[in-house]
């Protein structure tokens, strides 16, 4: 059962909505929104005809500016979709090791939801209606400035957008009525991702400089040949 967890918890991923609507404002020369979601600056989007926009600024839930990277596609708006989170699942040093070898471009593989292999799976009988019960930890992360941000610097430009991410997972898992409605979850927030040596020093788990929270719920999956 634990890869096939594995590949539940990447579909609850490849099913978060990365998607948000805009429109152009033509005197401010910028894009109105509702949600950022976890837009961040230096990151591309796409138009719903597949041009693609680097985000120069914006303002959380309020505006973006984009830049479009080919000079001739129109200024961005109407569904406008952010990169899909790069999934990895495993320890440490194997999920280290496939992030790494993928592609030397971090954006390309940033932001990262990291599931850690599970830490209690409890199944249930023939005559229980849930299927399973597992409980969670799950890291979402995008890189950051370890010499330029200070601890604020990375709450905003970092720990804020990834805890959009993580409601967008929660999201994900609401609108699927195979999973228990979940009751409550925890986030905790760090300004780097890493463990602490002895020593004090701080060493990165992934090689990146990289930051975020981390998720941890219980996940309850009813069997799907049941009316729950």
């Amino acid at each position: 059962m634990k890869q096939d967890l594995s590949n539940i918890i990447h579909q609850i991923v490849l099913d978060i909505d990365n998607t948000i609507e805009g429109t152009f404002d033509d005197v401010l020369n910028r894009t109105n929104v509702c949600k950022t979601k976890w837009i961040r600056k230096g990151k591309k989007v796409t138009d719903s005809d597949g041009n693609e926009y680097v985000v120069a600024d914006f303002v959380t839930d309020e505006w973006i500016v984009a830049v479009p990277v080919n000079v001739s596609a129109p200024p961005l708006e109407g569904i406008i979709t952010i990169g899909v989170p790069y999934f990895i699942t495993g320890t440490p040093i194997s999920a280290n090791r496939e992030w790494t070898i993928v592609t030397n471009d971090v954006t390309a593989k940033t932001p990262i939801v990291w599931y850690l292999d599970f830490i209690r799976f409890k199944e249930f009988g023939r005559e229980s209606t849930i299927e399973f019960e597992s409980d969670l930890r799950i890291f979402f992360l995008d890189e950051t400035d370890v010499r330029n941000y200070y601890t604020q610097d990375h709450r905003d430009n970092v720990v804020k957008p990834m805890t959009e991410l993580v409601h967008g997972f929660i999201d994900s898992v609401e609108r699927n009525r195979v999973f228990k409605r979940i009751e409550d979850f925890e986030i905790l927030t760090f300004s780097r991702f890493g463990v602490e040596k002895e020593n004090g020093m701080f060493q990165s788990i992934l090689d990146a400089d990289l930051s975020g929270v981390e998720l941890r719920l219980m996940l309850v999956k009813y069997k799907e040949n049941c009316k729950c």
